[in-house]
């Protein structure tokens, strides 16, 4: 999938005084979600970790795991993974098959330097250094290297190479690579018709940060689809993201603690009379977490923004769903970054763990003190976000250290947490 991202990891970056960045008003898609019932529940150390690998994995029904007990009363979760509508898959593919190498700011010999670093075979490295082929810009240097060519690429030498062009953003996607969250290319197409010409060329491009598996050669592996068929599987394959989706259980001495957690003064009118009659008769009571989320959450949550029917230019991205989590209609002023910032130090203060429904979870660089992601918590480190302002990134449920683990590949991380203030 897209994530960092990924289209998912690039969100807006944000200086660290002005918190916030935030985009427009929401019309949602809803998200193709594979929802397969509840088993029996499974301990935490019953459970294989998501991202190891089983090719069998998604013939399977996803074991749930049942969390510890807090005063949100106890979860039971699973993960599954939904892929986007086929218009947005659509509307979101390349418009050429050209690859494109962008080197902001570099001359001609910076260039040629830096690919002398790569420790490329000695002919690819003449071939990429030939300036009739090289594109001279007043920003920087454009190169186009063909598919022989990036098939020629050494492993340890694609990654050194894509991360740097990540600095670019109009390296989109080495900025934005696909992110094969089950470590195994043909684990992540299974299901999904495609060539082995395809399979060969993506487990060939694909190439690790930490223990990510990513693919940022889009256009490259497009070019090899042989129908339009092929060509939309490819697009809907690289759309999937992973999710949670779970359900809460509230055993009646636990009753009040979990009204209290669930019900905060900016939802209570929202949560507290369903809450109420959940309990009122069975124990432990059972109820999906998505009942028990404040009202915009629940209406965009599994959903993806459609751009075809936004009503600005603006992108809803991870600021934006983390501020709007307690707005039953998210604020359209938020869309300008003065009044935003303005919004976060009226209405938010900060606060240490152990964190609460709602609290905004600001992932700043220690290097530079941005702020480059948010999202809120719920409840056991499951976090709602949008991790990018991309709309092949939809609005989900995941664990907070596996978000950390994302932005950590580009970053280093720090994480501060802002609640909102009881007399807004």
């Amino acid at each position: 999938m897209t994530l960092l991202f990924s289209k998912l990891l690039h969100s807006s970056s944000i200086p660290a005084l002005a918190l916030l960045v935030l985009a427009a008003p929401i019309t949602q898609t809803a998200a193709q979600l594979a929802l397969p019932p509840f088993s029996g529940r499974g301990s935490l150390t019953e459970v294989q970790n998501p991202t190891e690998n089983s090719d069998s994995k998604d013939s399977e029904p996803p074991e749930p795991i049942l969390s510890r007990k807090g005063p949100w009363g106890q979860l039971e979760y699973f993960e599954t993974f939904i892929q986007a509508p086929e218009d947005i898959v659509l509307a979101a593919q390349p418009r050429t098959g050209k690859t494109r190498w962008f080197f902001g700011g570099m001359d001609t010999q910076s260039v040629k330097e830096f690919l002398g670093e790569l420790n490329l075979p000695h002919s690819l490295e003449t071939a990429l250094c030939a300036d009739d082929s090289w594109l001279l810009e007043p920003e920087g240097i454009t190169l186009s290297p063909s598919s022989a060519q990036l098939l020629e690429l050494p492993e340890s030498s694609r990654a050194k190479l894509y991360s740097t062009l990540s600095r670019w953003e109009q390296n989109f996607y080495h900025l934005e690579p696909e992110v094969i969250y089950t470590g195994s290319v043909r684990s992540w197409f299974k299901g999904f018709e495609v060539s082995e010409a395809v399979l060969s060329f993506t487990e060939k491009m694909s190439y690790k940060l930490g223990s990510t598996l990513l693919f940022a050669d889009t256009p490259a592996v497009l070019g090899l689809a042989e129908t339009e068929k092929e060509r939309l599987e490819i697009l809907r394959a690289f759309s999937r993201t992973p999710t949670l989706v779970a359900k809460v259980l509230i055993e009646t001495d636990s009753k009040k603690e979990a009204e209290a957690y669930w019900s905060k003064p900016f939802s209570a009118l929202d949560t507290l009379p369903f809450l109420e009659a959940v309990t009122r008769h069975r124990n432990p009571a059972q109820t999906d977490l998505l009942h028990l989320l404040p009202a915009n959450v629940r209406k965009i949550l599994y959903t993806y923004h459609n751009p075809k029917t936004s009503l600005s230019g603006y992108m809803p991205d991870c600021h934006w769903s983390a501020l709007n989590f307690f707005n039953a209609e998210p604020f359209d002023r938020l869309c300008e970054p003065a009044k935003a910032t303005s919004y976060a130090l009226a209405n938010f203060t900060p606060v240490a763990p152990p964190y609460e429904l709602g609290d905004v979870l600001f992932f700043t660089d220690t290097q530079t003190g941005d702020a480059y992601h948010s999202c809120a918590y719920v409840a056991e480190d499951i976090v709602f976000t949008k991790n990018g302002r991309s709309p092949l990134q939809p609005w989900v449920l995941m664990k907070l250290d596996r978000v950390k683990s994302l932005y950590d590949m580009h970053f280093h991380t720090n994480i501060t947490a802002y609640r909102r203030k009881l007399s807004t």
